[in-house]
């Protein structure tokens, strides 16, 4: 059934398919095919525990992630994503619906080739008889979205015009999630509804006029420029937790900043101008496709810190919350038009006045930038250079060279002067520096609220198996709050590692994986590292390795490391600074530590060296519910954020804990295998008040070691194996006999060794 879909949808192929689960965070799961039987199987495999969808449009090559607008090689279907509307009937609606597209529609619009019924809403789709190839070009992207925004206006379709659009794959079940099925919503096949052999020309379809070309979907215009003040339709709670929620299930991406803004409502950034960090949120929401009424049910929500500037307005608060929506949608619908995309007015200096060029000087160049209406921003956390806007498409993120050839050509195209590799990179580098942000603050602060339920200090027991100690608790909780007060208060001294022993495959690794990016997937690296730590030769490559967002720090290394690497890496855990001169840096630079540092071992004993291992943490794990973890990470750090902020926490250990992680230490000791073996079934001499005892004399003689080799490491390796099997050095000479001898008493459990008098 699958195989004859995909084969009729687009024959021969290729069909990209995304797995979505309803519940988890993560990247989705995506492969392309060229076998519909292979296509079959795998979707009906993955459909047992995710959404499966399948991209309307083919990429130009195999895809293993989620297409973006530059993957999608032509247009070969238009299409409208219809849902019924929040607060009326769900079964009414979805009548509604079926009704317009079975013959409801305006004359004008044809009848669809393909409907299908996701279980939820439906999708009508149109098949084009001629394919209109893109091939990521930015104007003929816009040209496409055109004719979907104009077909979602006219029907009242969701934000969903975009070219990169996936649907949900017929013949498979539709898995509400956990905010639907709590709304009574039920597991639903998504199914074809109708399908016709019909194709059509490009022209039997009108594209939206510019202006709606930008809008991010949705509402029709008309409607948007005369809101309902009376609350109709706004939601009366919206949080951080209900739009990540609307993100995941209409596949949006949200960024940290505007959440964390939200949640704490500080308007540092912005000068104190609470005004101007409200129009920050409405512009970053809107631009991410949230419905008008949801932005506004955000600024109305007195649960959310963001809403104190708008409910502190006189006259109808309302009212006030539409104006900043319609505002922010202006502006963004403003900045999204024709390339002139910031409606910044440059003003140039030394213009030609033969060919009214302007002179590619640095001041140029930076009002070139501002005016492509680019967003520059410089993330603290990860030292990075950040750009964005709808301008760039697919250069967006974290600054490349690539994308520094992209403005740099748009420069020239736009005003036909060419600005040189240095200035262009040193205009951006200054418009970065004067927008600063924290991306892992914004992270922890965008969090949803603590829910009460106790986590922080069991979850070694909980989620990793580990024994229910003093210790135990009080370490896991210790280092998690470390992580969190490092975010906020870079450099706090934090002198000790956490230590995950356990068999090899029990994915310790990626419990600290998750714990850091909040994702399953074992390929992210949000905010994680296990990079060699223990090779770094100096600060240099520390803060190479480290300096670009890593908050947790895996050393993986520790099996089999040497007295030498146990002795770096206790200077490397107490120290709070990282020195070096960087590769691009001019000078040197002392940074403050983001990071804690977690190890993880197979072998039972790794602590080389016997004394001086307090700033290890051993802990003992046999089994990592790592699915479980990561439904309860966000939860779980937000309960640290919560314990930070009250100041009622502890970086360190005490009480029972401090003396069983002490016992954990010892007991990790390596221990001379070979002397152990020679020295287990070593008999005492005598008894002396009332203790058995053997002479250091006995013992040397059992390893076979004379006088000159009694010294040195040597004498440390005996006694370290003698105390682990029961034996306890005298301290001194002890008079025995009528001489003074060195001597081991028996303090171990069991039943003491027999006296044996002279076995040699």
């Amino acid at each position: 059934m699958i195989a004859d879909f995909l084969n009729t949808f687009r024959p021969g192929g290729p069909w990209l398919l995304v797995a979505i689960h309803p519940d988890k965070k993560g990247s989705p799961l995506a492969v392309s095919f060229q076998d519909a039987a292979q296509a079959e199987t795998w979707a009906t495999k993955r459909n047992k525990t995710h959404n499966i969808y399948f991209s309307i449009n083919p990429a130009a090559k195999a895809l293993n992630k989620k297409p973006t607008k530059a993957d999608i090689a032509r247009l070969e279907w238009l299409h409208v994503d219809l849902d019924p509307r929040a607060g009326e009937d769900f079964e009414q609606e979805r009548q509604r619906i079926k009704s317009l597209l079975n013959g409801g529609m305006p004359k004008d619009i044809p009848a669809p080739s393909l409907v299908i019924d996701s279980g939820g809403g439906y999708w009508g789709l149109w098949r084009l008889a001629e394919p209109l190839d893109l091939n990521g070009d930015p104007d003929k992207i816009v040209q496409a979205e055109a004719f979907n925004v104009e077909l979602a206006n006219r029907l009242g379709g969701d934000h969903c015009f975009n070219i990169d659009r996936i649907a949900r794959l017929p013949g498979l079940t539709n898995w509400p999630d956990a905010k639907k099925r709590a709304k009574g919503r039920e597991p639903r096949e998504a199914e074809v509804y109708s399908r016709t052999d019909a194709a059509y020309p490009l022209t039997a379809f009108k594209a939206a006029p510019p202006k709606a070309e930008a809008i991010n979907g949705g509402t029709p215009p008309a409607s948007r420029t005369a809101p309902k003040a009376t609350g109709t339709g706004i939601p009366t709670a919206v949080g951080t937790e209900e739009l990540r929620a609307w993100a995941d299930a209409n596949e949006k991406r949200l960024d940290d900043y505007p959440l964390a803004l939200i949640a704490t409502g500080d308007a540092s950034d912005f000068g104190n101008d609470r005004s101007a960090m409200v129009f920050k949120v409405c512009c970053d929401l809107v631009r991410a496709g949230v419905p008008d009424e949801m932005i506004v049910g955000v600024l109305l929500d007195r649960n959310n810190p963001v809403s104190a500037h708008v409910l502190e307005q006189k006259g109808d608060t309302r009212k006030y919350a539409w104006r900043q929506v319609l505002r922010a949608r202006e502006s963004v619908d403003a900045q999204h038009t024709a390339g002139s995309v910031s409606g910044y007015a440059p003003r140039w200096e030394g213009v030609s006045e033969k060919t009214g060029t302007p002179a590619p000087t640095f001041h140029n160049t930076i009002e070139a930038l501002l005016a492509l209406g680019v967003e520059f921003r410089f993330d603290e956390f990860k030292g990075q250079k950040v750009i964005g806007g709808h301008y760039l498409q697919e250069y967006a993120g974290p600054l490349t060279d690539r994308a520094e050839v992209f403005l740099r050509r748009a420069i020239r195209l736009r005003w036909g002067f060419d600005v040189k590799k240095e200035p262009l990179h040193e205009a951006i580098t200054e418009l970065c520096e004067v927008n600063r942000f924290d991306s892992l603050r914004d992270h922890l602060e965008s969090l949803p609220p603590w829910d009460g339920t106790p986590r922080l200090d069991t979850w070694l027991i909980d989620f990793c198996g580990a024994q229910d100690t003093p210790m135990v608790r009080q370490a896991g909780a210790a280092f998690l709050t470390a992580a969190v007060v490092r975010a906020f208060e870079p450099g706090a001294k934090f002198d000790y590692m956490l230590i995950l022993v356990g068999q090899q495959g029990i994915r310790k690794s990626a419990a600290l994986r998750v714990l850091a990016s909040g994702v399953l997937d074992s390929t992210c690296t949000d905010r994680f590292s296990d990079a060699p730590l223990l090779g770094a030769k100096d600060g240099r490559e520390v803060l190479e390795l480290t300096g670009g967002g890593v908050w947790i720090q895996e050393c993986a290394e520790l099996d089999g490391i040497t007295k030498k690497d146990v002795s770096a890496l206790k200077a490397m855990i107490v120290r709070t600074h990282d020195k070096g001169r960087l590769v691009w840096s001019r000078t040197p630079v002392e940074i403050p530590r983001r990071f804690v540092l977690a190890g993880t071992t197979n072998e039972r004993r790794f602590l080389q060296d016997p004394t001086g291992n307090r700033r290890f943490w051993p802990v003992d794990v046999d089994r990592i519910d790592l699915e479980a973890l990561a439904a309860a990470r966000d939860q779980l750090l937000a309960e640290v954020l919560a314990r930070y902020r009250s100041g009622n926490y502890r970086l360190w250990l005490e009480g029972e804990a401090e003396a069983e992680a002490a016992a954990a230490q010892a007991d990790r000791v390596v221990i001379d295998e070979g002397f152990r073996e020679m020295l287990e079934l070593i008999k005492a001499e005598g008894e002396h008040e009332g203790r058995r005892y053997v002479t250091n004399e006995r013992v040397y003689r059992v390893l076979g070691l004379d006088r000159r080799n009694r010294a040195g490491a040597i004498t440390h390796r005996v006694r370290s194996v003698m105390e682990r099997l029961g034996w306890q050095p005298s301290g001194g000479p002890v008079r025995i006999e009528g001489s003074r001898q060195r001597v081991y008493f028996w303090n171990g459990d069991g039943e003491p060794p027999e006296i044996v008098k002279d076995p040699f």
